[in-house]
């Protein structure tokens, strides 16, 4: 059943590979749309249409890349992968903002559902849940990535300014969540 899980490897990243092409065309389609709207009226729909197609691709990828890196982590401990070598520093979804730790239960779940059809379920099992301990103790005493996290600490100008630049961020993602929503999408 590993093999299943390296299909699902393998489709999940081609996907997202076609995704992202969509993405570029519903982009253009949009600027195209915009150029017109300048010329002529009534080209607002086909702008919000694009646009919304546009959005649900992008954040469509984003979830898939989530779902991909714990395959990917389910994957090597099948395998037998130390996770130390598959993710040496391990950036969270926007490079330079800190690192995201692995959701560990969900790649436990998924190496349980993969392993059900093996003679030795039991064993890859325990194999699996003996990787999890010893990749959480690594992620935990990485030094190259809590050097890494000191570092991008030190470029911060202080802790304060550091929060309060977090929380304009989380106020901007609050704006463009409701820009989606409520179709009223900025130029890109």
């Amino acid at each position: 059943m590993k093999s299943h899980l390296k299909v699902k490897l393998f489709s999940l990243t081609h996907e997202m590979t076609y995704i992202r092409r969509q993405e570029e065309k519903w982009k253009n389609k949009a600027r195209a749309a915009r150029k017109k709207q300048k010329e002529h009226v009534g080209y607002q729909d086909k702008i919000n249409y694009h646009m919304d197609n546009f959005w649900s691709q992008h954040w469509h990828r984003q979830e898939l890349k989530y779902h991909a890196r714990h395959t990917l982590l389910a994957h090597g401990c099948m395998k037998g992968t130390p996770y130390q070598k598959m993710e040496v520093i391990c950036y969270g979804p926007l490079k330079g903002y800190g690192s995201m730790e692995p959701m560990w239960d969900e790649v436990s779940a998924m190496v349980e559902r993969f392993s059900k059809g093996e003679p030795n379920q039991q064993e890859i099992n325990q194999r699996a849940a003996e990787w999890i301990a010893d990749a959480k103790a690594w992620y935990e005493g990485n030094e190259a990535r809590i050097k890494h996290m000191r570092k991008l600490m030190e470029i911060k100008r202080s802790s304060a300014e550091w929060i309060a630049e977090r929380e304009a961020r989380k106020e901007r993602d609050a704006k463009w969540y409701a820009v989606v929503r409520n179709k009223n999408y900025p130029e890109i």
